[in-house]
C-alpha cells in the first residue's frame, strides 16, 4: 500500500526492487551464474575458485582463515577443502604450532585450474565493462572501491 507524507512508505515491492542492496544481489547472482558456466567445464565451482584465489594470493593457509576470507562457514570451506584435494588442486597437512589446525597449500594442478578460472573471469569482467561508457568504467571501479571498503570496516 503506497502512501504520501513525511515518513511515509513507499510500496513494499517498488521499495524492494529499486532498493540498492536489492539490485546489487540480483546483478551479482547473475553474475556468478554467468561466471559457474564459463569455469563448469573445469569441474570447479565459483566457491571452490574463491578458496584457491585467497590461497594462491597468500591471504590464508588455515580453513578458519579462508572461512573469513571468503565470509562463509567454516564448515562449508571444509567440504570445499575436501573437494579440492579430492581433485589434486589443495594439499591439506596438520600444522606444526597448531595441531588443531591444517595448513592448506594450493598444489600446481590447483594453479593451472585457477589459471583456467582467471581466463573466465577476464572474459566476463571484459565483457561487463565494454558494456559500459568510459564513464561508467570509472564510477563502476569507484564504487567497488568505495564498497569494499565500507564491507572490510564493518567487518
Amino acid at each position: 500500500m503506497k502512501t504520501t507524507g513525511a515518513g511515509s512508505a513507499e510500496d513494499g515491492g517498488e521499495a524492494i526492487l529499486s532498493a540498492a542492496c536489492f539490485r546489487l544481489g540480483m546483478l551479482g547472482a547473475q553474475i556468478t551464474r554467468d561466471f559457474s558456466e564459463r569455469i563448469a567445464p573445469s569441474g570447479l565451482s565459483h566457491k571452490q575458485v574463491g578458496l584457491l584465489a585467497v590461497i594462491d594470493a597468500g591471504l590464508a593457509t588455515s580453513q578458519r582463515q579462508i572461512a573469513t576470507q571468503l565470509h562463509v562457514a567454516p564448515s562449508l570451506v571444509v567440504t570445499l577443502v575436501d573437494q579440492l584435494v579430492d581433485l589434486g588442486a589443495v594439499s591439506k597437512t596438520r600444522s606444526r604450532s597448531d595441531r588443531r589446525t591444517h595448513k592448506i597449500e594450493i598444489t600446481p594442478e590447483g594453479r593451472r585450474l585457477l589459471a583456467s578460472a582467471a581466463v573466465a573471469a577476464e572474459a566476463l569482467d571484459s565483457g561487463i565493462r565494454s558494456s559500459l561508457s568510459p564513464a561508467g568504467r570509472t564510477a563502476l571501479r569507484t564504487l567497488l572501491m568505495e564498497l569494499d571498503t565500507h564491507q572490510n570496516r564493518d567487518q
